[in-house]
């Protein structure tokens, strides 16, 4: 008898969830092929769902011949997790030429069930007794894990190797929301940890029957919840756009410059159309001294969307220059370098007896692009809020 109770119908709703922001996510716009690859993922998750929700209204048992039915594609999370957090870090660009091969595991995966499921019962019931159970079900699981545990990897490595990117490259670093994808990335893993502790408990604990896994789908529909309502809400922002470039490897052809010469250091410099490369002395202290004065008195720091490529073209240089540059000769980076300045402006003004502005007016004006981001920074070179800042300054006039 089929009859929907509270474990099918909360599973159901957690799935129908998922794919209903699927649905809004497929048809965005921003963001089009990150955003796909997430309404992908949610459809995975809502088809691990599907089994659970149907069994425990009782459709195994009035229909066996269910069994074997193609909803598994346990093996897509991985390579679906690794693009969503690629192709959001890299709006606009495509994908590589071979970007489907890592799908190819899924497609086996699919091809296994579609062969077996339209089997005789008899037929099906005996393989997965003497084969799918014992040999092929562990087999998938394995797979299944270390996949994910792999793409988890590379994705965490992007998502650390970009925010630093960020940090070097734009000067409005906070009001990209990279903490969107750490969560995500901290949610998929617990999700891991949370599957291979079940299966551990069912293979070597005691034995877990079809209703004691309901926790796990439980946190499934949870996770379909999350990924779906936060992935919305962040599916039209645009980040910024990162191309990785390969580093050029130089052959250095002279000696580095003696200890006691701290400022100076030999820097390779690759000649176009050359076969070898010819190492120059460069100073960066002084180089990044230079520069940080221009761009303090033309006031390049006003810009909102200023960004380290942009900057490079104002002062007549290349990227990797001037990064290096403020790196090691001023000690911080580009956001740093930028939004310091910023804040500097700002308790100028504020420091000035007549100023009346608004806070949020002198941030803008002194090149902060939102609210979050100024009272971050403010608080982070300031020490305190622009607030109280303000209110320390008049009361010290006051005194005075």
């Amino acid at each position: 008898m089929i009859q929907f109770g509270s474990m099918s119908i909360t599973l159901l709703i957690g799935a129908m969830y998922g794919v209903l922001f699927a649905t809004l996510l497929s048809f965005g716009k921003a963001n089009r092929i990150a955003n796909r690859f997430l309404a992908l993922l949610l459809i995975v998750i809502a088809l691990r769902l599907f089994p659970y929700i149907i069994g425990y209204a009782g459709f195994y048992d009035a229909y066996p011949w269910l069994s074997y039915l193609p909803y598994e594609a346990s093996l897509a999370i991985g390579p679906l997790l690794y693009f969503y957090v690629r192709s959001l870090s890299s709006p606009g660009q495509k994908l590589s030429a071979r970007w489907w091969l890592h799908f190819l595991p899924v497609l086996a995966q699919f091809v296994y069930y579609c062969v077996v499921f339209p089997q005789p019962l008899a037929f099906k019931n005996h393989w997965d007794d003497t084969i799918h159970v014992p040999y092929i079900l562990p087999v998938e699981q394995s797979l299944t894990f270390l996949s994910i545990a792999i793409y988890w990897f590379l994705s965490f490595r992007h998502y650390r190797d970009y925010q630093r990117w960020l940090e070097q490259n734009v000067s409005d670093r906070e009001d990209h929301h990279i903490e969107w994808l750490r969560n995500f990335l901290i949610a998929l893993g617990m999700t891991l940890v949370f599957w291979i502790a079940m299966v551990a408990i069912d293979r070597w604990g005691k034995p877990l029957n079809y209703f004691q896994r309901f926790p796990f789908y439980a946190w499934l529909q949870l996770l379909a919840y999350y990924l779906g309502t936060e992935g919305y809400r962040n599916a039209r922002h645009r980040y910024p756009s990162w191309q990785e470039v390969e580093e050029v490897k130089a052959i250095v052809v002279s000696e580095l410059p003696a200890p006691d010469a701290p400022a100076t250091v030999a820097a390779p410099l690759a000649l176009p159309n050359a076969t070898e490369t010819v190492v120059v002395t460069r100073d960066w202290f002084g180089m990044a001294a230079r520069w940080r004065e221009t761009l303090s008195d033309q006031k390049y720091w006003r810009d909102p969307e200023l960004t380290l490529a942009k900057l490079a073209r104002k002062l007549g240089t290349n990227t990797s220059d001037l990064s290096r540059a403020i790196n090691e000769g001023l000690g911080m980076n580009f956001n740093e370098l930028v939004n310091r300045l910023r804040v500097d402006s700002v308790k100028a003004q504020l420091a000035v007896p007549d100023e009346k502005r608004n806070l949020l007016d002198l941030a803008f004006d002194a090149g902060f692009s939102s609210k979050a981001s100024f009272n971050r920074s403010f608080r982070l070179y300031a020490g305190v809020t622009p607030t109280e800042f303000r209110e320390t300054a008049a009361s010290q006039r006051l005194k005075s």
